[in-house]
């Protein structure tokens, strides 16, 4: 091993996947797109609490037309909050890039079904909680910044610039592998971690490895 640092992983209902891939690129600036529960649950919630005072605050939000990449703005009062609320109605929320941001400022994608990937994130405390599978799936890493340097050879990861999403291509692509793996080595002897998500159980194993296969992506 040459490093290693805390992470947060997806929650007990949106688990983190195993995945066998490569990673081509980074990308500085990054928007965030809310997924569609916490845009229900919270953001859809706090805006009819708070109203436009909220969606135009400090978090940087912006209703999508649709969920291309090129795809327009438009009003957020033109919204029917309470119908998103409600699930009637589904809406595209990205995050522009910011201080606030969910992404802070680096992400770390890579080819996969689920559109998983490893990203900065401004909320740091949270490297301290004892249970870190607090995410929606994305896995948030406790430095991002070491590991960019890692991948850049020594650069340090700068963003080029201030635009949003400015993607930086690798030197040399990099095979990335997230398992999931609870028991342990330690100098008393093998040690068994929470079965989180209840792989462990028969026949789960299997099943992850078939995710996991479903999952490669061929490399050059």
């Amino acid at each position: 091993p040459v490093d290693s640092m805390k992470v947060i992983v997806g929650m007990k209902k949106l688990p983190t996947p195993m995945i066998a891939s490569v990673m081509y690129y980074i990308t500085y600036n990054p928007y965030w797109n809310a997924p569609d529960h916490l845009v229900r649950e919270q953001i859809a919630r706090k805006t009819l609490a708070g109203g436009m005072k909220y969606f135009r605050g400090k978090m940087g939000y912006q209703v999508m037309a649709d969920w291309t990449a090129d795809s327009a703005t438009i009003p957020a009062e033109s919204v029917d909050w309470k119908a998103v609320q409600a699930g009637k109605t589904h809406v595209r929320i990205r995050q522009d890039p910011g201080p606030e941001n969910f992404m802070g400022i680096l992400k770390f994608p890579f080819p996969n079904p689920e559109d998983i990937y490893l990203h900065d994130t401004p909320a740091k405390g949270h490297f301290n909680d004892a249970n870190r599978a607090q995410s929606n799936g994305c896995i948030r890493l406790e430095d991002a910044k070491r590991f960019g340097r890692w991948l850049l050879g020594g650069r340090e990861p700068t963003p080029p610039g201030a635009e949003p999403e400015i993607q930086v291509q690798l030197q040399q692509p990099v095979p990335i592998y997230v398992t999931y793996i609870t028991a342990q080595p330690t100098p008393q002897g093998l040690t068994f971690l929470k079965d989180e998500y209840g792989w462990d159980q028969p026949g789960a194993a299997q099943m992850g490895a078939a995710e996991m296969a479903a999952s490669r992506v061929p490399r050059d």
